[in-house]
This record gives C-alpha cells, structure tokens and sequence, in this order.
C-alpha cells in the first residue's frame, strides 16, 4: 500500500557551517569572526521540516553519506517530524557540507559541497515514486540534475502540483521548467533565468511575463525586503514583506517555499498562500539560527491575523 503526504519534498540535505562576523574579509585577509555554529541545513531538508512545523503530513526525498554528519541529520528531521524513510544513505560520497557566513545585517554568503545530493539517481526516484503519493511536490535545484527532472516527470504523471524553487542559481538548468506548475524564483535566480535585472515592480513584472513565455504558468518573483509579485492567470499582484530586522536569511527562502506549499494546501489560493508565507520568512529572519528559527503554525497565526 502507497504512503500518502500532504507535501513531497526532493531536495538537499546538508551540514552547515554558519560563521557570523562583522564584515567580511578582503581577499587573502585571515580575521576573527564572532562566532562559528555548526547546525542543520540543506534546501530540501529545510523546506521539509518548515512543512512540517505547519501540521503538514511531509515526506522529504534526499541523500546523506554513511557518516555521524548524516546521521545527526537524519536523527533531527525525525525529531521534527519528517519522514525520512525514503532518504537514501550513499557510501561512496559524504553529507553535503556548506559554510555560510553572515554579516551585521543578516546577510549571507555561501560555499559548499552537494556530497551525496549530488548521488541521487534516477532509478531511485522512480523506486521511491512508486511506494508513495502526495499532493504538492516542492523541488529545488541543490540535487542531481536526474533526481530533479525524474521526481518533476513522476510527479506530473501522478498529477501533483509541482513547485520549483529554483536554488540555488548555480544549479539552474531550463530543461526542469516545462514541468513546473509554479516558480518562486528570488532576484538573483530571476536574473539568472531571464536576463532581467528586478530593482522594482515593474521590472519583476517583465520578469513574471518573460518566465509564463518560458512555459511556467505562475511565478512568484521575490524580491527580498521589497516584497514579492505573484503572477497568477495573466494577473500581477504585489505582496508586501512584513517589516522585521532582519538577523540572519540563512533558509529564509526555504522557509518561504514550505509556507506557501502548506498554505496552498489549505486556500488553493496563490496570493493569500504568498501572504502567509512571507509572513513566516520575515518571523525566520527576525531570528538566528536554522531549522530551530522555522516558525510554528501558530506563530504564523497569530502574525498573520494582525495583518
């Protein structure tokens, strides 16, 4: 008998190495930072466990090495109610490994390996796919480029709804998008898939326009602390963000993917899901750390019922 999920998650799996430092260094400088944590990560696994904290019933697709790495991260996405009895433990390559480091005012930049997401076969997706059914699949491009087009094709074979968060914008390749039913791409990745630079509503729109040509019927174009522009049915609508300082945006966008995946579950509507997930992203960068600053269900409630 098939499993059934609310929300199917494919996606990486990952140790980070978060360093927070006043400025970053200039090229070649050594410096002291503030502080460096090591603390789950990974797109997949943070999209997972942000639908997860939402009472949503999430499986999460992925791969670690047959390391203690691996098995701490198996061990907390147990603990935060993600099944990972589809999660695939490799031999001949390590638990993916990024660092991150992050300024004073939240920003980040990232360095890594894909380790074993980078090992996931087609043959596994198609194993799995058979032994399970959900509603929504949510994608991200942090994986092997045959992991990612064979669970988009299985999925639309089983007609679920397929998100493509399309990170990070090395990974991009445009051969995924014709399976898409929704892109949520952020400024840079946008500028990466359509060659325009989004600085405004405008130029987001153009973007949204530009991307429906590209066969994706409805986008999502993030644009950070100036909000986002949901294109939906040939028809712009712009999201604020909520006001918050922001501390740190590690996963800020993998937070935002899963809150709208279990929004859309529950309103089938594209513009108030947007709503609710910006609201859960601006409650993630309001705090430090990983998975632990994914918001709760009623966290988001309550923030967003004073909107």
């Amino acid at each position: 008998m098939k499993k059934n999920y609310d929300i199917l998650v494919v996606g990486s799996i990952n140790m980070d190495v978060i360093v927070n430092t006043d400025k970053y260094p200039a090229y070649g400088d050594t410096v002291f930072c503030n502080s460096i944590n090591m603390t789950p990560g990974g797109k997949g696994a943070n999209q997972a466990v942000t639908a997860a904290q939402l009472n949503k019933k999430t499986a999460l697709i992925g791969a670690v090495g047959k390391d203690s790495a691996g098995s701490q991260l198996l061990r907390n996405l147990e603990v935060k109610n993600v099944d990972v009895s589809h999660v695939l433990e490799v031999e001949t390559s390590g638990t993916g490994t990024f660092v991150a480091m992050i300024d004073v005012r939240g920003e980040n930049t990232m360095v890594g390996t894909k380790g074993a997401n980078d090992h996931i076969l087609r043959k596994d997706i198609e194993q799995i796919f058979d032994q399970l059914d959900a509603k929504i699949l949510l994608v991200q491009m942090e994986t092997s480029k045959e992991s990612i087009l064979a669970a988009m094709q299985e999925a639309r074979k089983r007609k679920m709804f397929v998100i493509l968060d399309p990170a990070p914008a090395e990974g991009i390749f445009e051969e995924a998008f014709q399976y898409a039913d929704l892109i949520l791409p952020n400024k840079q990745e946008t500028k990466a898939i359509t060659g325009i630079d989004v600085v405004d509503q405008e130029t987001a729109l153009q973007a949204a326009i530009k991307l429906k040509e590209m066969g994706i019927p409805q986008s999502v174009v993030k644009m950070a602390e100036n909000g986002s522009l949901v294109y939906h049915n040939d028809t712009p609508t712009y999201i604020e963000a909520i006001k918050v300082h922001a501390v740190d945006t590690v996963g800020a966008g993998d937070c935002f993917a899963g809150a709208l995946a279990s929004s859309l579950l529950e309103t089938n509507d594209l513009v108030e899901a947007v709503k609710f997930a910006s609201v859960a992203a601006g409650i993630k960068v309001s705090r430090s750390g990983g998975q632990d600053a994914i918001p709760t269900l009623q966290e988001v409630l309550s923030y967003h019922s004073t909107c």
